[in-house]
């Protein structure tokens, strides 16, 4: 017996939208915080346009001195007119992954594929083979699906100029420079230079003086000083030992760890209140960034895929010469920064715990 072409590739499309759109995508082999944390909040958008575009506003009339003013009796009253709202914009992109598996394979697996309309019938035990080959293939498929993505969503769009620029083209190691969403960093002022994320560099750690603690206390303030509310914090693992380098000192263990027992030596997670867990990214130490911790509001930072665009599968017909299955999934859209201002970036430097 044998599977028809059309039930085989029924099979291998719903296996694959199984294991693309699944949870289990985002959680294999190595974490991926970063996608998994964009992908929960983006929000889609429509297409017919060239970028995602959203209005942004960061001077204001009060920013004008003699706004508000004090007079009395015929005094001549100054009037101002209202800041222009700006707009930034940011080119969507697409990206496509192939997958390729040939009649060969199949046999080889004790499959045969007939596209016989006349033959359709099939055993139980085909299904099963075909299935267990594609579970294979289609985790294979999957996890190198989101490793690329996630590459793609961290790095600074310098790798492939069609492909989406990430995290680090937004928050750059130069705030007060470059264009960010089509408006200039250093020339976006109004009393304060708005459109700036944060950054410091060089961090001390210091067990007795805690100053990386009350760095990142401090720069929390000014992160939701303009309304921005961080929600969560990715590091390296070299600021990860910096922080539990200042917690361990001071004892702040919690009952999962020490108190319970002599014979344990684990931290549990470390928290900032307003802001959340300081959760590893093992990318970022991929990426040689482990002293670097990046605070993000999602409100602000934003994964936008177009509207019926995101990880689409598509099915190209087989070509008359070749005995192959052709799966491609494709995606459409743009990483979007609103609120500059309420990001920032940490670096500890060269900091080592040992």
């Amino acid at each position: 017996m044998a599977l028809g072409l059309s039930v085989a590739d029924d099979i291998v499309y719903t296996t694959l939208t199984f294991y693309v759109r699944g949870k289990s995508m985002y959680q294999t082999v190595q974490d991926k915080p970063l996608l998994g944390f964009l992908k929960s909040g983006s929000k889609t958008f429509p297409g017919g346009k060239d970028y995602v575009s959203t209005a942004v506003k960061g001077t204001f009339m009060s920013d004008t001195a003699g706004f508000l003013a004090g007079y009395s009796e015929d005094d001549a009253l100054s009037f101002l007119q209202s800041q222009a709202v700006r707009r930034v914009q940011y080119p969507w992109r697409e990206v496509a992954a192939n997958l390729i598996i040939s009649y060969t394979e199949l046999k080889k697996d004790g499959i045969t594929i007939t596209d016989n309309q006349k033959e359709q019938t099939h055993s139980q035990t085909e299904l099963i083979r075909l299935t267990s080959m594609l579970e294979e293939r289609l985790s294979d498929f999957s996890e190198s699906w989101a490793r690329a993505m996630n590459s793609m969503l961290w790095a600074d769009g310098t790798q492939d100029a069609k492909q989406v620029a990430g995290v680090q083209s937004i928050m750059t190691a130069t705030p007060a420079a470059g264009i960010t969403g089509g408006i200039d960093r250093g020339t976006a002022s109004g009393g304060i230079y708005w459109w700036q994320h944060r950054r410091l560099s060089n961090i001390a750690v210091s067990s007795q003086n805690q100053t990386l603690s009350k760095v990142l206390r401090h720069e929390l303030v000014q992160l939701r000083r303009f309304g921005g509310r961080p929600n969560k914090a990715l590091c390296g693992s070299t600021f990860i030992d910096g922080l539990m380098t200042e917690i361990e000192a001071k004892g702040l263990y919690t009952q999962e760890g020490f108190s319970r027992s002599s014979n344990d030596i684990g931290m549990d997670k470390i928290r900032m209140k307003g802001l959340g867990d300081f959760e590893y990214d093992p990318t970022l130490d991929s990426l040689g960034l482990q002293g670097s911790c990046y605070i993000i509001d999602s409100r602000r930072l934003k994964l936008r895929p177009m509207e019926g665009e995101d990880n689409k599968i598509m099915n190209p017909e087989r070509p008359y010469q070749y005995m192959v299955f052709l799966k491609t999934m494709t995606w459409t859209g743009a990483l979007e920064c609103t609120q500059l201002n309420a990001l920032g970036v940490y670096d500890v430097g060269n900091f080592n715990a040992f």
